[in-house]
């Protein structure tokens, strides 16, 4: 058990890494352009490696988790992980969509809730 862990926590920070990569190439900067569909206006949040490693803690693996139960849940992460990116440490299209939509949770909680400490800086967008 402890091994699949030690390979969740690399994987995860990998992926917080390459999403980085990603935010850098897709829209310039640090930071995550999010549209919230009900608001229909996108939200830009700014984003450390830090910040990605809890929005995918508690929008990825506490939902795998709380479906599947402890054991079964590491399990699903582990494999959920692995395919969010490629051999050459970028995000696959599944990646690329699963930070996207923890981003969206994530946001809109944050829209709500104010003083959630989740992220770190949340601004409107152009």
């Amino acid at each position: 058990m402890s091994n699949k862990i030690n390979l969740i926590e690399k994987n995860r920070q990998r992926i917080a890494l390459a999403y980085l990569d990603f935010c850098q190439r897709h829209y310039g900067g640090k930071w995550a352009d999010v549209l919230i569909p009900r608001r229909r206006k996108a939200v830009r949040v700014d984003v450390t490696q830090k910040s990605i490693e809890e929005v995918m803690r508690v929008y990825i693996e506490d939902m795998i988790r709380a479906e599947f139960g402890i054991a079964d849940g590491q399990k699903q992460i582990a494999i959920s992980y692995d395919a969010m990116l490629s051999s050459g440490g970028k995000l696959t299209p599944l990646g690329a969509t699963s930070m996207e939509e923890a981003f969206v949770d994530a946001v809109a909680y944050k829209l709500l809730h104010p003083d959630s400490a989740l992220l770190q800086v949340v601004t409107n967008g152009n």
